[in-house]
């Protein structure tokens, strides 16, 4: 399965990492294909959401995308308007006995 893989700025470049790593784990053949946005591209490139960036994204199963600091609405609102897209799922647990507000 083709994943396309889009690290973006700070704290995202780890957590992705970490999520590779996680996937690599598992018994199934994933083709990551690894993408650019973000404020770090927008220095880079003058765009924080390059053209290739949406054809990759284009191109995959799915997208695993980390973090975007001041440029992501620019990233974000563009990704979700060109895919069609409506949900930002960020899973949580309660634990026993800490505190949830």
């Amino acid at each position: 399965m083709k994943i396309a893989v889009i690290p973006g700025d700070g704290i995202g470049v780890e957590v992705m990492e970490a999520a590779l790593h996680v996937l690599d784990s598992l018994d199934m053949e994933f083709e990551f294909m690894e993408a650019d946005a973000g404020d770090a591209c927008l220095e880079r490139t003058g765009t924080a959401l390059p053209e290739e960036t949406l054809e990759v994204v284009g191109e995959s199963r799915a997208t695993l995308f980390g973090a975007a600091g001041e440029s992501a609405a620019d990233v974000i609102v563009r990704l979700r308007r060109e895919f069609d897209l409506f949900a930002n799922l960020r899973p949580v647990k309660s634990l026993p006995g800490v505190p949830c507000l």
